[in-house]
């Protein structure tokens, strides 16, 4: 159980504060330099006390970044030389490079104004409390908050919520260059390198990750439980060729067609696995460990999208009858549609049904036993990978008790290794344009108040509402 319990206290008389735990020292009072502590001889919310610490704590919390500088250059070239290579006024050169900041995620100061004192969280299960207990036992918070005093696994059941009081904003850098050339009227070819490096990136560690001794746990601050953190330390980078084509032509044919490929490395793609995977690193003196592909990471991805106007009906070579019926049955049609293929995300196998590291994190990845690649077959969702290669077996049940590491490590297994199946989305559509022809415009009323140069609050007329008659049908099939 998790709780969290609000109460008044005497020892502190000012609200709306928080604090932030300061490596080293402990949770200290946000403005103050009241460090705060926990009397292992009382109970409870009785239990937490304030000590002076070694400094007064900014009203932050943390320490000002003060050298973000963020330059944006660019640049269009068009050669006038050589104009059997480039043509007359035909080529483009491009390029930019840009530095980008990113504001600290709210829910890490936020979260700070959750802990104790003011309030109280605490993580009572069966290790804290012995065995099954019942939900009045769970929410009774008027227990030792600090469990198993003088042993190797001593550790208090208060979480803290804090941010490193050094943190400073990520940041990114991000470079272009491509050439784009006209061949002929209605045809344009374009190739671009994109790229980016961030640095800085915001991760959630655990400070008070316990180490293994002698097959224990030591905690570096006993007296407390999970310290979650947010720190910028991740890195990420990105490098990608983007080929586009573009074909319009006059008689109402359009044809827009791209294809990418890149690649996406990074310690961790979110904070709190808001990209699709865990938060946290299982070690958190083990970064390196993290190092795979971002959780969005799309290697191939190519896009197709079109417009075209059927050459049937008045003015074509089929069906061009120049009358009235004609151009109501046969003229103004129009097919349309944007088709994308990409291949697969990656995803990480865990093995978290216990802390086999010993790490308190709870993402344990398992140990690789097999050789070469993972076997998969992404087309049956029963069976998409083959749980041998993680030493599992499945008769007379799923054990993957061959694949534990021992204690003190991670597995083998990295993260965001493998890749899931493709995606191929297809969307097409017929459109006809019916012209009316008993209308004519010059000298006629032909909108209401509110079209034309109308904006989102309205005009001086009225408010946005009116405008010329629009008619839209659709037909749908799914299947």
């Amino acid at each position: 159980y998790g709780v969290r319990y609000e109460y008044p206290s005497a020892i502190h008389q000012v609200r709306n504060q928080a604090t932030n735990f300061i490596s080293g020292v402990g949770p200290v009072l946000l403005g103050s330099n009241k460090l705060l502590s926990i009397d292992t001889t009382k109970t409870g919310p009785g239990s937490l006390i304030f000590n002076p610490a070694p400094f007064t704590l900014s009203d932050t919390g943390v320490n000002l970044d003060k050298n973000n500088f963020a330059p944006v250059l660019g640049f269009a070239y068009t050669p006038r030389f050589a104009q059997s290579l480039f043509g007359h006024d035909k080529t483009v050169l491009r390029g930019g490079f840009r530095i980008g900041y990113d504001e600290i995620f709210n829910n890490i100061p936020a979260n700070m104004a959750l802990n104790a004192p003011f309030n109280l969280t605490t993580t009572q299960n069966t290790a804290t409390q012995g065995g099954k207990f019942s939900y009045a036992v769970g929410l009774d918070q008027n227990v030792p908050l600090v469990k198993h005093i003088g042993q190797p696994n001593q550790v208090g059941l208060v979480g803290i919520s804090s941010e490193d009081q050094d943190i400073r904003s990520s940041y990114i850098y991000q470079y272009s260059l491509g050439i784009q050339r006209q061949l002929g009227s209605a045809f344009s070819l374009e190739v671009d390198y994109l790229g980016s490096a961030g640095h800085k990136l915001g991760l959630f560690i655990d400070q008070n990750q316990p180490t293994i001794v002698n097959g224990g746990q030591v905690f570096p601050y006993p007296f407390f439980g999970s310290i979650g953190t947010g720190v910028a330390m991740g890195n990420s980078n990105y490098n990608s060729a983007v080929l586009t084509a573009r074909y319009q032509a006059r008689r109402g044919i359009y044809f827009l067609g791209s294809y990418t490929v890149g690649k996406s490395i990074d310690d961790g793609s979110s904070y709190f696995g808001s990209a699709g995977e865990r938060a946290g690193l299982d070690d958190r003196n083990n970064l390196a460990a993290e190092r795979g592909p971002s959780s969005f990471d799309i290697r191939h991805r190519a896009v197709l999208t079109y417009v075209i106007d059927l050459p049937v009906g008045p003015g074509h070579r089929i069906l061009g009858w120049n009358n009235g019926a004609n151009r109501q049955v046969f003229g103004g049609w129009q097919i349309s549609g944007t088709t994308s293929i990409q291949s697969g995300t990656p995803f990480t196998v865990f093995n978290s049904s216990a802390d086999f590291s010993g790490f308190n994190q709870f993402n344990d990845r398992p140990d690789v036993v097999g050789t070469g690649r993972l076997p998969q077959n992404n087309k049956n969702p029963d069976a998409a990978f083959d749980p041998a290669y993680f030493g599992c077996v499945t008769v007379p049940k799923l054990d993957c008790s061959a694949a534990v590491p021992p204690a003190g490590r991670v597995g083998t297994s990295g993260r965001n290794q493998y890749y899931g199946p493709g995606l191929q989305n297809w969307n097409f559509a017929v459109a006809k344009v019916f012209p009316l022809g008993t209308e004519r415009d010059f000298g006629k009323i032909t909108a209401t108040v509110g079209s034309a140069t109308a904006t989102a609050v309205g005009t001086t007329a009225g408010v946005v509402g009116g405008g010329p008659r629009v008619i839209q049908g659709a037909l749908r099939v799914e299947f």
